[in-house]
């Protein structure tokens, strides 16, 4: 059984046809995944594409899965998430030889996006996306000033910016 979580009609569409529709299941959202009836031979997409899913409440239900892998859409890894099953992060225009063997094969040739972030990092992102202050962000992640300035200044090397009002207009912007 392949569990779905996108928005995306056509990627999901996609990925029915190219299992000729066997137990692909389009589920709304990553807490839905803990709701159904998931075995240790399922497998997990979760397309976080204008969704945004990975917050703390999707990663500790990934932490609690166990299935055979959990494939996130994304063109970005998240470091030192702790999962029970295997966790890849892969770029949702892929080929489909690669979504074939990444889904059916119990070995496949896998390669993390360049741009990975920590947990932290990536909520910085997301709270700077949606417009919110640096007093706002620090007091919500419980860190320092100083510390998300060089969370953030660790963010724009990873980026290649110059200033981070200049991450709204990346392509991996709806991705938060």
């Amino acid at each position: 059984m392949i569990l779905m979580v996108t928005k995306d009609e056509f990627l999901y569409q996609g990925v029915a046809h190219l299992f000729n529709n066997e137990n692909v299941i389009r589920i709304e959202s990553v807490a839905e995944v803990a709701q159904q009836t998931t075995d240790s031979a399922s497998k997990v997409i979760i397309d976080v594409y204008h969704n945004n899913v990975i917050d703390d409440h999707a990663v500790r239900t990934l932490q609690t899965l166990d299935v055979e892998r959990i494939v996130v859409l994304a063109p970005f890894h998240i470091s030192k998430i702790k999962c029970r099953s295997p966790l890849f992060f892969v770029n949702r225009k892929m080929s489909l030889a690669h979504w074939s063997s990444l889904l059916t094969t119990a070995s496949t040739s896998y390669r993390k996006p360049k741009i990975g972030f920590s947990h932290n990092q990536l909520k910085i992102v997301s709270y700077f996306l949606h417009e919110e202050d640096n007093d706002d962000i620090a007091s919500a992640l419980n860190i320092s000033g100083s510390t998300l300035r060089s969370q953030k200044f660790n963010i724009m090397l990873k980026l290649k910016l110059r200033r981070m009002s200049e991450i709204a207009t990346l392509s991996i912007s709806p991705y938060f």
